[in-house]
């Protein structure tokens, strides 16, 4: 499995600015620690503490309207949004050493301390979100879909029609898929999976798995995150090379006439609502050793 540019990204960010923060907080420490060279340090604090926010600020504000190149489709005001959130994260080494060397109790300190970490990870967020929306090329995208339940029997022949509700959830992952199939009865549920292991030489092994001992409320909560599950969409400045996990989940409602479909890919990078969503199935599936949200990898 490899680290997708969606989590490298922010992780990398984040460490570093949090190195930032590190500097001005032992400079602080040093000004309430050795008390003949507490004004050299706490100068010395200052100045390092100036620099540093600068540099955050231009960094992540100025910085991104001149040594990357805007693409025609970039939207502006995402671009100006970015560069604000990009001029406040300065305030980090500043708030830290401050904070640090100020004149008040430790709980009172490590309150405001703990506070602006909590703001900068709030701005840090948007920033992230906002970058990728503006200056993104690739978006990677689910997608909801209501259809005539005929389309349903149509496709799948084999489903039970005399249960209340039929879920059948297909995963992918690279050279290992699985299908599950849960008949949903007013007081019990049966599930069936079949599950293909390619194993070389064009020749797959499979394993297929019955049981009815599903409990209704995990299954009726999945259910539910089905039906009202809204389509995400995230934006990447490039595509890697990797094989991205996915989902294709079908709901039948036999009483209400209805079909939902999802189309739910790239679990491992991206849609974290779609990704706890195939988790929620997979954990069902006890026999399975697909994990729908890890995968990543070059096959």
């Amino acid at each position: 499995m490899e680290l997708t540019e969606t989590l490298a990204l922010p992780i990398g960010t984040v460490a570093l600015v949090i190195i930032f923060a590190i500097i001005p907080f032992i400079l602080g420490i040093f000004v309430n620690i050795f008390t003949k060279f507490r004004k050299a340090f706490r100068i010395t604090g200052r100045v390092v503490s100036i620099l540093l926010a600068i540099f955050i600020a231009v960094g992540y504000s100025v910085g991104i309207a001149y040594s990357i190149e805007i693409p025609i489709d970039a939207w502006p005001f995402y671009i100006y949004a970015c560069c604000f959130c990009g001029l406040t994260m300065g305030f980090l080494p500043l708030s830290t050493f401050y904070f640090t060397t100020c004149k008040k109790s430790k709980k009172r300190r490590a309150c405001y301390l703990a506070i602006s970490f909590i703001a900068f990870s709030l701005i840090f967020s948007g920033y992230v979100v906002l970058y990728n929306r503006a200056y993104g090329k690739i978006a990677y995208q689910t997608e909801r879909l209501e259809l005539s339940i005929k389309d349903f029997y149509t496709d799948h022949p084999e489903a039970d029609k005399n249960s209340e509700i039929n879920v059948l959830a297909s995963f992918f992952d690279g050279g290992e898929w699985l299908t599950a199939n849960m008949s949903v009865y007013r007081d019990s549920v049966v599930l069936k999976t079949i599950e293909h292991n390619y194993i070389g030489n064009g020749k797959s092994k499979t394993d297929s798995c019955y049981r009815n001992d599903l409990p209704l409320n995990l299954v009726q909560d999945i259910i539910d995150e089905i039906i009202y599950y809204k389509p995400e969409v995230e934006y990447s400045q490039s595509a890697d090379v990797c094989i991205h996990p996915s989902v294709t989940i079908e709901l039948a409602d036999n009483k209400n006439a209805k079909m939902v479909k999802l189309y739910l890919p790239d679990l491992d990078g991206f849609h974290p609502n779609a990704q706890r969503l195939a988790k929620k199935i997979n954990n069902l599936i006890e026999d399975s050793k697909i994990d729908p949200t890890k995968g990543c990898r070059n096959d």
